[in-house]
């Protein structure tokens, strides 16, 4: 049997795109783009939580997703000047590095709007070399669903309403 994939659209990696928050503790987001990552570097893994119960009179187990610990591991390429290099590397020694994770689907455009979710995080650097720094970004709690546009390569962040 032959299906019609004809109509599918391949979406790329370029196609998501990451920001960290490099304003934190301002009400306004200062949104910095997680750029200088070669290919393959940045993506969310999602550490499912999954509780597995096997009962003596089933043949088979059941399970319970009952969370993510979500993260992002990144190996950042350094070069002065980049707002995200910089904010990130101003975190080496501090412990609870807090700021915000915007995470955008750029393949899911509706009138110049696309999809994101938003989250608080935290960032823990696992290494520096110099010309790299490795580190993980982690979300803090459930994420917001919403839209983001974009003026001036800057992203502005709408929740999505709920009914």
């Amino acid at each position: 049997m032959k299906f019609d994939t004809s109509a599918l659209e391949r979406i790329t990696e370029d196609q998501f795109v990451r920001f960290i928050d490099i304003t934190p503790s301002s009400q306004t987001p200062t949104w910095a783009l997680v750029a200088a990552v070669e290919e393959g570097g940045a993506g969310i893994d999602y550490n499912p939580n999954i509780d597995r119960l096997k009962l003596i009179v089933n043949k088979n187990a059941s399970s319970n997703h009952t969370s993510n610990d979500k993260q992002m591991s990144v190996t950042y390429l350094a070069y002065k000047g980049d707002n995200c290099f910089e904010f990130v590397n101003a975190g080496r020694d501090k412990l609870n590095y807090k700021t915000h994770l915007l995470e955008v689907d750029l393949w899911d455009e509706d009138s110049g709007n696309y999809s994101a979710k938003y989250s608080d995080a935290t960032i823990g650097i696992t290494s520096y070399h110099g010309d790299t720094i490795e580190f993980n970004v982690y979300a803090d709690g459930d994420a917001t669903d919403g839209r983001v546009s974009v003026s001036n390569n800057t992203p502005a962040f709408t929740p999505t309403t709920s009914l």
